[in-house]
């Protein structure tokens, strides 16, 4: 670890003498752009992860529902990300090359927390807040669960990261089809999906360039793609206002000023 921040802060000192070089002339070398939007790329994925998922989670609560949301998607989103935290700190990764599964896992729980509450058709609880005990059990489970993971050996863990893939497609899949079927993609948010596939698709490039493993770059490709397939069903499946009428807090409501009786 030590190493890899010596090499990581020489190339930070090297690459701030090219672009100051750039005032008298001097061209940085390929390496260096690609180091800098590298971690450019990773301070902005970051940035972007500590709201990635609240337009999801306030889009349950404002509906008090989850319905066409599969509670498996974001189960495996968590069983992977908690995995994968715990590979990219035992083989040193820069933290910076991974710091958005944090907030990601955290906004993931908390939806998983509103579904339990809610369910998938909600209306089954007037206040959310009223259903938090019953997620204590919940709570020390994953708690028991993910300390095992932090302490595993090393091959262990990364048999585990190799099937987080497995997880990911399993856990996506039966959203996809859900959605194909249903000709809907219920209370998904487009702006928590959009932000999830340009992070995933920006991972692919920063993690090649902090030196990750092929099976890390896969992950965040596959991840990518599977992003990208949700979006594109939402786009495909929207709801399509009928003429003269708004959607306003979900409900369709009429702009056409009614007619007054003739007497």
């Amino acid at each position: 670890r030590t190493r890899a921040l010596r090499i990581m802060a020489l190339s930070i000192e090297r690459c701030a003498n090219e672009v100051l070089g750039v005032f008298t002339g001097a061209v940085p070398s390929a390496d260096c752009v690609k180091f800098a939007v590298s971690k450019g790329l990773s301070a902005g994925i970051i940035g972007g992860a500590a709201m990635v998922k609240v337009p999801q989670i306030r889009r349950i609560v404002a509906a008090k529902s989850a319905q066409g949301l599969q509670f498996q998607m974001f189960l495996s989103e968590v069983v992977a990300g908690t995995v994968s935290i715990a590979y990219f700190a035992h083989n040193n990764m820069a933290l910076a090359s991974y710091a958005e599964m944090f907030f990601v896992l955290f906004q993931n729980l908390a939806i998983l927390a509103l579904m339990l509450i809610l369910g998938r058709k909600g209306g089954q609880r007037k206040s959310i807040v009223s259903g938090v005990p019953g997620l204590i059990p919940h709570a020390a489970g994953y708690a028991f669960a993910a300390t095992i993971i932090a302490i595993a050996p090393g091959d262990f863990l990364e048999t585990l990261y190799n099937c987080t893939t497995a997880v990911l497609v399993l856990g996506r899949a039966p959203q996809i089809w859900g959605n194909h079927k249903a000709k809907s993609t219920g209370e998904l948010s487009a702006t928590t999906q959009f932000l999830m596939t340009a992070g995933s698709a920006a991972r692919v490039f920063t993690t090649q360039q902090e030196g990750g493993s092929s099976s890390m770059v896969f992950a965040f490709a596959l991840s990518a793609g599977m992003n990208a397939l949700l979006l594109l069903q939402m786009f495909l499946y929207r709801p399509k206002k009928a003429k003269g009428t708004v959607m306003k807090g979900g409900v369709r409501k009429s702009t056409r000023t009614p007619k007054k009786k003739q007497y």
